[in-house]
């Protein structure tokens, strides 16, 4: 049975992806007006929209698609220059797509509370005809078109009854459509194909072949094509212009266009098309259909058989679409595993059994863990399409603060996990406001003074580093004032008057609430709320950022991320009687210390001396509060780890063994507690819970452990 519903969840999902595309490729096109390559990408998306909308009922997008459309095509046939107010109208454009693909989404019609999509074609319409003044042409159909068309309209049935009747136009084409017996499941429906040509031209001696359609009985696949369709076109537009109607499916189907040598000639009689079985009877069939019914045996006929069909289904598609849901359900089991996998190993490594179930079980395992990195490859997603969001981004606050700044993407095939990518939009967009506005220079004068070229650059770039995915943002501007940033800081109460502080640590304040070395609140920055979100969301994904700046010359933010947040690599240990688990990547090593390497600090705290290095020392038994009988620290180990700009040193009892862990969100009464940042099943069964390393540095700073 036809699922409606199937073909729209299908289409929102292809659709939203083509507007993000052209949404970016269209800011390129501004910087690149001669890449006819970019042109024709943006003409085959734009196609793509208009069309998917129309076959599943979306009338209204798909016209105003359709208006978008013969724009670009003018564009793209050289009639017209790209602008930069074309740019914008287009983008407008998008933004209004965007809308309408929301109310769908949200059950509503598609141009409800839509209320530019008529302006909008007028602007689109003016710009198309050559017209720039889009304020005036936006307005003009408003005021001048009710009272122009007033007077025609009892002739609008008349018109409408002569329209097949008159002349299309001074080409004349010959059309056979031969369509795949798949082409339905590409979402594509040959009857969009007759509309589009109805659009540009007459459409006359349409001849419908459905000789292939099988008795209802034996019709098993309603997805299948059997019909296929041959016609003579009068239009005034050019063969090349009828062939890009046909772009997507033209090289996958049959589909000949010549050219007419003597136009198109009428037939005498005018009932409505017939099958090609009534034709046949015809004793002297006209020369032309003689031609048709040659090329229609050529043809090769479509795959009726059910079966056939069926199987060139599985076949075809290189990539399948997949709801996130059954990925993270899948993502849960694969952590199931590796837990069992684990209880499996240590019970063999207690028990006195053979050597066949040892390596049985050690093949298990090797299994398992493969298993575990596809499924995690599977999650895994480039940072191109986020990153490709901010070139639109860029613009409107080029447009917004007067000045003129690349951007420039590096490393965009990057891989991430796909959670972690949706988090990442909000800390690059802050990042990216903030050197607009405070990092680059205000004027092309100042830019020029300096050396420099007149308009910024910014500067995204993506890789792959000792298992952590590093993401930079630089530009080549002011760079950050640290003079300015340390007053500031001592002003808020976040540095002291007579301290005396590294680079790194000035630079760090501005990531605190509140702190904003903007002279005025504008609508992009000024109050010292953005960069705190930007380390929040950072830390929220267990990951760190760190900031390089020269005065003068630019600024880059440096953000660290693990590959994934659901399985990790960790160290367990001992706390007392209890097994706690220490991420490894935050890990820089583990010793045995002394006791005069102890220094209490100001009776906050104490710190420890590690190769000429004071670091903070936390007792991790005395933070949780559990009984130990290892007090001393010469019995204990002392783990030195790092978070953001900071290292510590931990203090356990001892260490017990490295292994995976899967990730388990903790309740909400205990998902708060400072140095928690989740738990996980051990392979005795056991509950171990996992230290936040990220909070345990923020309380140490903050002098809330006393460990004396």
């Amino acid at each position: 049975m036809f699922d409606s519903d199937e073909f729209i969840s299908i289409f929102l999902s292809e659709a939203n992806e083509i507007v993000e595309g052209l949404e970016n490729d269209l800011v390129l096109l501004e910087d690149n007006k001669s890449d006819e390559d970019l042109l024709n990408k943006i003409f085959r998306s734009a196609h793509t929209l208009k069309s998917s909308a129309g076959t599943v009922g979306f009338t209204t997008m798909s016209e105003l698609n359709h208006v978008a459309e013969n724009l670009l095509e003018k564009v793209r046939s050289g009639k017209l220059d790209v602008t930069p107010k074309m740019i914008t109208v287009l983008l407008e454009f998008l933004d209004t797509v965007k809308l309408m693909l929301q109310n769908i989404i949200d059950g509503k019609g598609e141009a409800e509370g839509v209320d530019n999509i008529e302006s909008l074609k007028a602007k689109i319409k003016a710009i198309a005809d050559g017209n720039e003044d889009i304020e005036t042409a936006a307005t003009q159909p408003k005021k001048e078109t009710p009272k122009a068309e007033e007077p025609k309209e009892s002739a609008k049935e008349e018109v409408k009854a002569e329209e097949p009747e008159k002349s299309g136009g001074s080409n004349a084409f010959h059309i056979d459509m031969g369509f795949k017996a798949t082409i339905f499941d590409n979402g594509i429906d040959p009857l969009m194909f007759l509309n589009d040509l109805k659009a540009i031209g007459t459409i006359k001696n349409l001849k419908i072949d459905y000789s292939n359609v099988p008795a209802i009985s034996a019709l098993e696949d309603p997805y299948t094509c059997y019909t296929q369709f041959a016609l003579d076109l009068e239009t005034n537009s050019t063969i090349e212009q009828v062939q890009n109607i046909f772009l997507f499916v033209i090289d996958d189907n049959d589909i000949n266009i010549s050219e007419a040598k003597d136009g198109v000639q009428e037939e005498k009689s005018a009932p409505q098309p017939q099958a090609v079985e009534e034709t046949k009877k015809e004793e002297t069939p006209a020369p032309q259909e003689t031609k048709q019914a040659e090329a229609k045996t050529e043809q090769p006929k479509p795959q009726a058989p059910a079966p056939k069909s069926a199987s060139a289904k599985v076949q075809a598609p290189s990539t399948v679409r997949v709801d996130t849901r059954k990925l993270d359900s899948l993502m849960n089991l694969i952590g199931e595993l590796v837990i069992a996998q684990s209880r499996i190993m240590q019970l063999t490594q207690s028990l006195d059994i053979d050597n066949g179930l040892k390596e049985a079980v050690s093949s298990m395992d090797r299994t398992s863990r493969q298993i575990q990195e596809e499924v995690m490859n599977i999650r895994m997603m480039p940072v191109g399409p986020i990153f490709n969001q901010f070139h639109r981004y860029v613009r409107d606050l080029n447009l917004e603060l007067n000045k003129e700044v690349k951007l420039v993407l590096k490393g965009e095939p990057t891989e991430i996990d796909k959670n972690m990518l949706e988090q990442l939009s909000d800390p690059l967009k802050h990042i990216i406001r903030n050197s607009m506005d405070h990092g680059i220079e205000k004027t092309k004068e100042a830019r020029i003074e300096r050396g420099k070229p007149e308009f910024g650059t910014i500067t995204m770039s993506a890789a792959h580093q000792e298992g952590h995915v590093v993401i930079e943002v630089s530009d080549d501007g002011n760079g950050l004032n640290k003079e300015k940033i340390y007053n500031k800081a001592i002003e808020k109460g976040l540095l002291s008057k007579d301290g005396k502080y590294t680079d790194a640590e000035i630079y760090r304040t501005i990531f605190s609430p509140g702190l904003s070395t903007a002279e005025k609140i504008t609508d992009i920055s000024g109050r010292g709320v953005g960069m705190d979100v930007v380390r929040a969301n950072v830390e929220k994904m267990k990951g760190k950022i760190e900031i390089k700046s020269e005065e003068g010359k630019g600024s880059t933010f440096i953000i660290k991320l693990p590959l994934t947040l659901a399985i990790i690599e960790g160290i367990t240990f001992a706390l007392g009687e209890q097994i706690y688990i220490m991420p490894l990547i935050s890990i820089i090593e583990q010793m045995k210390v002394k006791n005069e390497q102890i220094k209490p600090f100001e009776g906050k705290g104490e710190m420890i001396k590690i190769r000429d290095e004071y670091l903070p020392l936390i007792r991790l038994h005395k933070v949780f509060d559990i009984d130990t009988q290892v007090d001393d620290i010469d019995k204990g180990i002392v783990v030195v780890v790092e978070a953001g700009y900071r290292r510590c040193a931990i203090f356990v009892d001892e260490l017990l063994d490295q292994q995976q862990v899967v990730i388990k969100s903790l309740d909400s009464a205990f998902s708060k507690h400072s140095g928690i940042s989740g738990g996980t099943i051990l392979g005795d069964g056991r509950i171990a819970l996992i230290i936040d390393i990220q909070g345990l540095v923020n309380i140490s700073l903050q002098g809330k452990i006393n460990n004396v």
